[in-house]
């Protein structure tokens, strides 16, 4: 008995500590996955911490692509960032797994109801602002894809990543070629070595969208489903 009350005791100090130390943390926790999101005032906000389930994805089983494509934001030859009526998500295509998102619901609390989102050049930080009728592009916070947590930008961006824009596929003479015009194809391409990354989907259903990295050379292509 005289051990568990230690043990309760040294428990109840310990988290007297952790307050003390950050007395304004605030513990959220979602409803459907159960993980933890940190945050202060919604100035500093650290979405759930980098494991397969920690990335809720289960909403985009029944969601629809939409009015347009996702538009494909940053590619490498490690991850792929994208956006959609799924909000912001990140593919790392070496596991073949989605690591990050920032949905719409998340970002309720930041006041953005149209997200504005671009990426660093080095692929490190989603930058994340209102996307307004006026086109006055301008980041109000920043994302870390590795630490997961955002905070508000103190200045605007100096390097984003531009992906290209190419002709509307179906209607372009360089590269439909390389296109299954069988699928609903992007019109935003990165371009890599001797290969372009773009996205596509077999019908309107975002459940199937994929990313598929493409030969110039012989136009062979290898496909990412992400949503699977």
């Amino acid at each position: 008995m005289k051990k568990l009350v230690f043990t309760f005791i040294s428990l109840f100090l310990l988290l007297a500590a952790c307050q003390a130390n950050d007395p304004d943390a605030i513990t959220l926790v979602g409803q459907d996955n159960e993980h933890p999101i940190h945050g202060s005032d919604n100035e500093n906000l650290t979405l759930p911490e980098s494991e397969e389930l920690a990335v809720d994805t289960s909403d985009i089983e029944q969601m629809n692509i939409g009015s347009e494509m996702p538009r494909l934001l940053y590619a490498d030859n490690n991850i792929a960032v994208m956006q959609g009526t799924f909000g912001v998500v990140v593919y790392n295509m070496q596991d073949s797994i989605v690591t990050n998102r920032i949905s719409y619901e998340q970002i309720k609390s930041y006041d953005l109801p149209m997200m504005l989102a671009s990426v660093s050049q080095d692929g490190t930080t989603i930058f994340i602002g209102n996307d307004d009728m006026y086109n006055e592009f301008i980041y109000t916070y920043q994302y870390n894809i590795s630490t997961r947590v955002i905070k508000k930008t103190i200045q605007q961006p100096s390097s984003l990543f531009s992906p290209i824009t190419i002709e509307t596929p179906g209607y372009n003479e360089e590269y439909d070629k390389y296109f299954d015009l069988h699928y609903l194809t992007a019109d935003k391409i990165v371009e890599l070595d001797n290969t372009f990354i773009y996205l596509r989907s077999k019908d309107w259903n975002m459940k199937n969208l994929q990313i598929v990295i493409c030969q110039y050379e012989d136009g062979e292509n290898k496909v990412f489903d992400v949503f699977k």
